[in-house]
C-alpha cells in the first residue's frame, strides 16, 4: 500500500468510526457495501477492503458471508467488568510540571469513583514496555500517557495495537506518536515556539539561536515554530546556533566539559529559545560560571513556566504550561472514551506567555 493509499484508508476508517459513533450507523446495521464506499469517496476497492478489514480487527465492524458488513455489537466492558482503575503513563515525576499533572488526573477520577495506578518510564522506551504490559496484566478500563521519545518511531507499536483489540482507551498528553490514532491533549507546541520567538524579535533582537530536545515531539514542534516566526519577520535561520540534545545527552551537555563548545556556538546571537525552563537554568548556570548572564549578555525565553521560571529564581520570560488544566481535561476524556470507546479527540490548547526580566530590549 502506498502513503497515499495509507492515508485515504485511514480517512475512510475515521469516517466509519464517527458515523458508528454519533448513531448514523447503529449497532446491527449494514454499512455500505464496498462499491458503494469506493463510489462515494473515490477510492479503490483495494483501499476500501483495507479500512473496513481494519475496522473488523478492532472489533468495530464484522462481516457475514453473502450478507455484508455490520456494525458489531462492541465488547464494551459491563459495570461489573470494570476495574474502576486508569493507568497512568509519564516520563518523569518530580518536582516540574509532572505533580500538577497527576493532581489533575487523580481529582477527576476520584469524583467519577476510579481510582490511578501510575508508572514512570524515564524517557525509555523499554520502561514504558514494562509499564504496558504491567497494566494490562493487572486491569485498567484506560490509559493516559505521555509517550516515550515521540519523535522517534514507537517501539512499542504492538503493545499499543494490543489496547485497541483489547479495547482499552488510550489519551495521550504533551506528545503523541505520528502512527496512532487515539486521542490526544497536547500544547499547541509549534504556535508556543512563535509566540516565544515573537517576544525576542519584538525586543530588537534579530540573531537567535536555540537549544532544543531532538527525541521528543515537543522539541519538533518547538523548532518549528521558531522557524516561523523567524522567516515571518525576513530574517535568516543560523542553523550554527541551534544546538540539539536527547534525553541521555542532558547532563553531560551541561556539567563543565562542554562549555567552550556550546558558547562557541552562540558567540554570534543575543536571543536563545530553551527547551524547558530546566534547559534556560542549566544554560543560565553555564553562562555565569563563564562570567556571562542574562539579560545582559544573552536574553532567554523558555516555556513552561514552571517554579524555576519565578523572579527568586530565573526569572524568565516562559511560556505557560497549564498542567492541572492538562491533567483534568485528560482524565475526563478518558472516562469519555470508556463509555464510548469510539470517540477521538485531539485537543490543542492555545498557548500564552508570562513576560519577566529574561529578555533584554535592544536599540532597533
Amino acid at each position: 500500500m502506498t502513503k497515499n493509499e495509507q492515508s485515504k484508508h485511514s480517512v475512510l476508517s475515521q469516517w466509519i468510526k464517527e458515523n458508528v459513533a454519533n448513531g448514523n450507523f447503529s449497532v446491527g446495521e449494514r454499512i455500505p457495501s464496498e462499491n458503494e464506499l469506493a463510489k462515494k469517496f473515490g477510492y479503490s476497492r483495494q483501499t476500501v477492503r483495507q479500512a473496513i478489514g481494519t475496522l473488523v480487527s478492532e472489533g468495530i465492524l464484522v462481516r457475514e458471508q453473502g450478507s455484508g458488513t455490520y456494525v458489531s455489537i462492541l465488547n464494551r466492558k459491563s459495570s461489573v467488568d470494570k476495574t474502576m482503575r486508569i493507568g497512568v503513563i509519564t516520563t518523569y515525576l518530580d518536582d516540574y510540571v509532572f505533580p500538577s499533572i497527576i493532581h489533575g488526573i487523580e481529582e477527576i477520577l476520584t469524583e467519577a469513583g476510579y481510582t490511578m495506578s501510575l508508572g514512570i518510564t524515564h524517557n525509555k522506551p523499554r520502561n514504558e514496555e514494562n509499564c504496558l504490559q504491567q497494566m494490562i496484566q493487572s486491569g485498567v478500563d484506560g490509559i493516559i500517557i505521555e509517550g516515550t521519545k515521540s519523535a522517534l518511531p514507537n517501539a512499542n507499536e504492538k503493545l499499543y495495537q494490543k489496547l485497541k483489540e483489547i479495547h482499552i482507551p488510550t489519551v495521550f498528553i504533551n506528545g503523541y506518536y505520528n502512527n496512532y490514532s487515539d486521542s490526544y491533549i497536547v500544547m499547541d507546541d509549534a504556535k508556543s515556539g512563535e509566540l516565544a520567538t515573537d517576544v525576542l524579535i519584538q525586543n530588537g533582537h534579530k540573531h537567535i539561536g536555540g537549544i532544543f530536545k531532538s527525541d521528543d515531539l515537543q522539541g519538533l514542534k518547538r523548532y518549528e515554530g521558531i522557524l516561523k516566526s523567524i522567516k515571518k519577520h525576513n530574517f535568516v535561520v543560523d542553523d550554527t546556533s541551534i544546538i540539539w540534545y536527547t534525553t541521555e545527552d542532558f547532563n553531560y551537555l551541561f556539567e563543565g566539559s562542554m562549555d567552550t563548545v556550546i558558547l562557541d556556538r552562540i558567540k554570534d546571537i543575543t536571543g536563545i529559545v530553551c527547551y524547558n525552563d530546566q534547559v534556560a537554568s542549566a544554560l543560565i548556570r553555564l553562562l555565569k560560571r563563564n562570567n556571562l548572564s542574562v539579560p545582559d549578555n544573552y536574553s532567554i525565553v523558555s516555556f513552561d513556566n514552571s517554579f524555576l521560571a519565578k523572579e527568586m529564581v530565573c526569572n524568565l520570560t516562559s511560556v505557560i504550561y497549564p498542567s492541572n488544566k492538562i491533567g483534568k481535561k485528560a482524565a475526563q476524556l478518558i472516562l469519555k472514551q470508556i463509555n464510548n470507546p469510539l470517540i477521538a479527540e485531539r485537543i490543542k490548547i492555545e498557548p500564552s506567555i508570562k513576560l519577566r526580566n529574561s529578555v533584554k530590549k535592544l536599540n532597533i
